[in-house]
């Protein structure tokens, strides 16, 4: 039972964090306010509170989204970008999911080794990117949804949160669903996955955002403009002389949306994710 005082101090600190979060919400606020106004009310408003004040619902009032989404590709561009994070999600869970679980529970030689050489892989993507380029360029794959999605698939630090989930897993699961005759492959797909629903979560939502906020990558591999993602059609809309500021901000803001949304959906279990991924040894 909390005290008068302890109650006291909670409502406080609520209030404290709520006001911390309105002040780095306020450029969201921002640009999502003026994403529904004109140049000339978006340059009236700045220096007010009216800035933070979207306009009066009227037959305007989603001008600036119409005209994105009608004059330019960028509807096209995310979809292409949804459809190489789902591909991704899909196949990084499976093949970084199984060689989480055979570092973490399959005994086979050097291991330890072969966990050492991945830790030592979780490198920045610019440091290979060099590396991945030409080795797609060689197998002539520039251009095609395969040669980004392939270097892709494999990452280290994924591997590495699966098989810290993994080793918490009890063995005596296993050796029941022996019993039952279900092979390692079953076993993995119908009782590891689901009972690693908060790092699997985690590891989509990981790809998920690096898929959505990548820029370097897609723009290296693809030339057409039927394959662009969504950070390229971003670029293109927004460095065009014609595109007005308020334009601009409703581009910015469909692109920032989903990732509030998944963030918002997915929190609580990447906090569990990243915790028990923490709490293992080994």
């Amino acid at each position: 039972m909390l005290t008068k005082k302890q109650k006291r101090n909670n409502w406080i600190l609520t209030v404290v964090l709520l006001i911390v979060s309105l002040l780095f919400l306020f450029p969201v606020i921002w640009m999502l306010a003026n994403s529904f106004k004109p140049d000339a009310a978006i340059t009236a408003d700045m220096n007010s509170m009216a800035a933070f004040i979207p306009p009066a619902l009227n037959g305007n009032f989603f001008e600036n989204y119409v005209s994105v989404l009608t004059n330019t590709g960028f509807v096209r561009y995310m979809c292409n970008t949804l459809f190489y994070a789902a591909i991704l999600i899909v196949l990084g869970v499976i093949v970084n999911g199984l060689a989480g679980y055979a570092l973490a529970k399959i005994n086979f030689p050097f291991r330890e080794r072969w966990l050492l050489i991945i830790m030592l892989l979780i490198v920045p993507t610019e440091t290979v990117i060099t590396i991945h380029f030409l080795i797609i360029a060689k197998a002539g794959l520039l251009n095609t949804v395969i040669g980004y999605v392939l270097p892709m698939i494999v990452n280290p630090f994924n591997i590495f949160l699966f098989r810290q989930v993994f080793l918490g897993l009890p063995d005596d699961v296993y050796e029941a669903a022996q019993l039952d005759h279900c092979g390692p492959v079953k076993y993995f797909f119908t009782m590891v996955l689901p009972m690693s629903k908060s790092v699997v979560a985690t590891v989509s939502v990981f790809t998920f955002l690096n898929v959505w906020n990548d820029y370097l990558w897609p723009s290296l591999v693809f030339t057409s403009s039927d394959l662009l993602t969504a950070q390229i059609g971003l670029n293109a809309i927004t460095s065009n002389d014609n595109t007005t500021t308020g334009q601009t901000l409703a581009v910015i803001t469909m692109v920032t949306i989903p990732v509030i949304i998944i963030y918002s959906l997915f929190s609580k279990q990447i906090v569990e994710g990243v915790i028990s991924t923490g709490s293992k040894e080994g």
